[in-house]
């Protein structure tokens, strides 16, 4: 009897180990697909905000964190986002785990995902932290310009 209990028991932990490793593998490639915006370095990214007159956001993640894939995957990808996005923003992106210039510690991305809008000076505009849908990060992105892009 104990025997057939702990079989039952083998099987359902193998089916999760099995899923976690598939969801696990699968997640990355997800976001491969994905049209994303260009990303910059941040002092490239500031001088061509002064050139064009946009605005810059940083979007702080890793690839640990479900969520910045989410965000990625379906957020970023979203062809009105982009249309805002490509007239008035430039993009900066920091992998947390590779954060040469420690630019997380600098503006204080203590969550992932956060989102940071600069102006070209580089003074901070607001913080967006965690995942947000598409319409609520498209009325943000243009609350920001209607607000601060001049």
């Amino acid at each position: 009897m104990n025997a057939e209990k702990k079989r039952p028991a083998r099987t359902t932990l193998k089916i999760i180990l099995a899923l976690t490793l598939w969801l696990g593998a699968a997640a990355p490639a997800a976001t491969a697909g994905a049209a994303e915006f260009r990303y910059r370095s941040l002092p490239e990214a500031l001088a061509l905000a002064e050139a064009e007159n946009k605005l810059v956001m940083i979007f702080f993640w890793a690839d640990w964190c479900g969520y910045c894939l989410q965000i990625r995957r379906e957020v970023f990808s979203d062809p009105k986002i982009h249309e805002v996005f490509d007239r008035d923003f430039v993009a900066v992106s920091v992998d947390i785990e590779k954060d040469p210039g420690d630019l997380a510690k600098k503006y204080r991305a203590r969550s992932l995902p956060t989102m940071i809008f600069l102006k070209p000076d580089s003074q901070v505009l607001g913080f967006l932290p965690g995942a947000v849908d598409q319409e609520t990060f498209l009325k943000v992105l243009e609350y920001v310009v209607d607000n601060y892009k001049s």
